[in-house]
């Protein structure tokens, strides 16, 4: 999709194009700068952030994730 143009209302409002909002299919935005641009992105669902979780915590057992204590225990933390 080709970038478009979106003027900032007095209030700093933008309006999103129908063709970007049916594109995305979500309802709400998380807004950041990264870089010096601004950027959005859809704001995850509950059960989209616990499937994630769960498959960070999976990644993390198969790849030989490490306990807090058994990282204390391996760099000799106290």
């Amino acid at each position: 999709m080709a970038p478009k143009i979106l003027p900032i209302s007095e209030r700093g409002q933008i309006t999103l194009p129908k063709k970007i909002r049916d594109k995305i299919q979500v309802r709400l935005l998380t807004c950041e700068i990264e870089n010096g641009n601004v950027v959005l992105k859809p704001l995850k669902t509950r059960d989209e952030f616990f499937a994630e979780l769960e498959n960070a915590e999976t990644d993390w057992e198969e790849n030989g994730g490490l306990t807090l204590e058994k990282m204390k225990a391996k760099y000799n933390i106290k």
